[in-house]
């Protein structure tokens, strides 16, 4: 029996309120740690948000399929497909941080393409033609030095200059950590410019590969300048 107002009565209330403080300091340091996205927060409406990104993936997937299954492209269905899928990165990013979400949104929409793929796919039997009498021939494409001087000053000036915009704006721009952002940014950069020079050097129409990469060049330049420039 401990006697209120004995030494020994006093330490215990003592111990008692220095538990209280540490359990109190620990719940604060998880909510910190929790609302910095490290330590995810399991609820019900995060499990719907979920859900509800993988089937805008799914989605997107599918009109993405169905456009270029078509005898024609449909500009329409190619860009709701890739709003489907830009939608279902905002929708997960609001259940993890950034970084995570990025990186599940990527693998969800492999892992959804190859599905899809895999259900939909045929086998049919083999052509009793040979491979040579069902190549198609290429693109006839009109060549002479001014066009060889045009496509590389495309493929190796502008695409440069497009993918050095994108790499800035994402290391500018996108909602992660500054090492994150410049090395992501960085790492962009040699991918882009290799994809756009293997596009502009296969694509036949110069006007429509200038205009694309004129185009992808102002808009990421201006989401990495413009707003430093209005503020100034």
């Amino acid at each position: 029996m401990i006697i209120a107002g004995t030494p020994q009565a006093t330490r215990s209330a003592a111990l008692c309120r220095d538990q209280k403080d540490r359990g109190t300091r620990l719940a604060a340091d998880l909510r910190e740690v929790q609302s910095q996205g490290n330590v995810p927060i399991h609820t019900p409406s995060m499990t719907l948000l979920v859900i509800c990104a993988i089937a805008l993936i799914v989605a997107g997937v599918l009109l993405l399929r169905a456009s270029w299954r078509g005898a024609r492209r449909h500009n329409l269905i190619v860009a709701f497909g890739w709003l489907f899928i830009a939608a279902s990165f905002v929708v997960m990013s609001h259940t993890m941080s950034a970084e995570r979400a990025a990186a599940y949104g990527i693998l969800a929409v492999s892992l959804a393409a190859y599905a899809i793929v895999a259900i939909s796919s045929e086998v049919r039997k083999p052509n009793s033609r040979s491979s040579a009498q069902l190549s198609l021939e290429p693109e006839a494409r009109p060549t002479n030095w001014k066009r060889a001087i045009a496509k590389s000053l495309l493929a190796i000036v502008l695409a440069g200059v497009a993918a050095i915009g994108i790499g800035v704006a994402f290391a500018v721009a996108m909602p992660m950590g500054p090492h994150d952002r410049i090395v992501i940014g960085a790492l962009l950069v040699p991918i882009l410019w290799g994809g756009g020079m293997a596009w502009t050097l296969a694509d036949a129409k110069l006007g429509r590969a200038t205009l694309i990469l004129l185009a992808i060049s102002a808009l990421s330049y201006a989401i990495a300048f413009l707003p430093k420039v209005l503020a100034a």
